[in-house]
């Protein structure tokens, strides 16, 4: 009897876990919850006080955050005025290009089941998107994005890269708390 209940229990498992990560995995929007009055606290390292965003309106299709940021969904995923920020398949290995100010920034998803611990809580089956930019023929600028299903983002981590790959952490922005209305 023990021997069925333990096998019933493994086949429920595994026929569950995949299903919950395709639903999370079906569309980017699920990892960037845009709506008027949503908001997204965050603790950033060596400052005592919190950043806080918030969607305060709305100009077409963008949402527009109360630090002058416009997002959009689209069939090609999140993005803001310049760039898109978050792109489908959401897998490792998805990899896509922008440029600003005459600068090539190249975006990589390089987790789709992070997790992640803040303040907020501890979020599961995040995507991490790295971004990367040369500034200087020996100083290269990285950010990572961790987004969580149904949260937005949950932590920001920027670095600069040497030529000989020392890595230098300048900032880290994690969630310290999160406000989606419905």
């Amino acid at each position: 009897m023990r021997k069925l209940a333990t096998l019933l229990l493994c086949l429920v498992a595994c026929k569950s876990a995949p299903k919950v990560v395709a639903e999370v995995e079906a569309s980017a929007q699920v990892y960037y919850p845009l709506a008027i009055g949503n908001s997204w606290t965050y603790s950033v390292t060596g400052s005592p006080e919190k950043a806080v965003i918030e969607i305060i309106g709305r100009d077409g299709e963008w949402y527009l955050d109360d630090h002058r940021g416009r997002l959009r969904y689209e069939e090609g995923g999140v993005r803001d005025a310049d760039r898109y920020l978050l792109r489908p398949p959401l897998k490792a290995g998805t990899h896509w290009t922008a440029v600003e100010n005459l600068v090539v920034q190249r975006f990589e998803i390089t987790g789709a089941d992070a997790t992640v611990v803040t303040e907020a809580g501890t979020f599961t089956h995040c995507v991490v998107v790295r971004t990367s930019s040369t500034v200087k023929k020996d100083l290269t600028f990285v950010s990572e994005w961790t987004y969580a299903p149904n949260v937005g983002i949950a932590q920001i981590v920027t670095s600069t890269v040497g030529a000989r790959g020392q890595v230098d952490e300048q900032s880290r922005l994690t969630l310290s708390a999160v406000h989606l209305g419905k």
